[in-house]
């Protein structure tokens, strides 16, 4: 029976809930967050020391690689390895130097746009889809942008392209910053803190 220590970095976690649907058994969401259901929680780390059968190690091992971000390490006290590890490893890099320039390189999306707002009385973010100009065909609303980007990618099956895709993500994540922290928001605009 291999004894593992499960961490939790809770500040990279970003509630995707991954490894609760992969291990509902030792994992949970709570604030927003995944800890371990019988661990120790403070407020950056949650983390677990369990002696376990080969299956349930299988079932945590499989949660923790489920998680997007690298937020959860898997050490085998025994042998004192890491069996999932948050680091990256950086051995042999190509690094590119991102560039872009909007006034050149912007093309609007002919399947249409999106006009993205917040409604800070609600704690919402507001979608519509317009598909001629000013044409508002579809609204779509959720209070967290991984909610509302699956059900435009997934479920409405737009016929849009992978920049736009990628222009959603950005924009709804900031409309998502402006509203935890009571920010205005305007839509193309950078968020202004005080």
């Amino acid at each position: 029976m291999p004894k593992l220590r499960i961490e939790i970095n809770k500040t990279a976690c970003i509630d995707n809930e991954n490894c609760v649907k992969n291990d509902p058994k030792n994992f949970e969401i709570k604030n927003e967050k995944a800890v371990m259901k019988k661990g120790i929680t403070n407020d950056a780390l949650s983390y677990l020391e369990i002696n376990t059968s080969e299956k349930e190690a299988e079932n945590i091992i499989r949660a923790a690689n489920s998680c997007p971000v690298n937020a959860i390490k898997v050490i085998n006290l025994e042998t004192k390895k890491e069996i999932v590890s948050t680091q990256v490893k950086e051995e042999s890099v190509k690094e590119i130097k991102a560039e872009y320039d909007d006034s050149k390189e912007f093309i609007l999306d002919p399947a249409g746009y999106f006009l993205i707002r917040i409604n800070k009385e609600k704690q919402l973010i507001e979608i519509g889809f317009c598909n001629e100009r000013n044409k508002l065909i579809l609204k779509i609303t959720g209070k967290k942008p991984i909610e509302i980007y699956h059900t435009i990618i997934n479920k409405l099956n737009l016929p849009i392209r992978k920049d736009h895709c990628a222009y959603l993500g950005r924009e709804l994540q900031k409309a998502y910053i402006a509203l935890q922290n009571n920010l205005g928001y305007v839509q193309d605009d950078e968020l202004k803190f005080n």
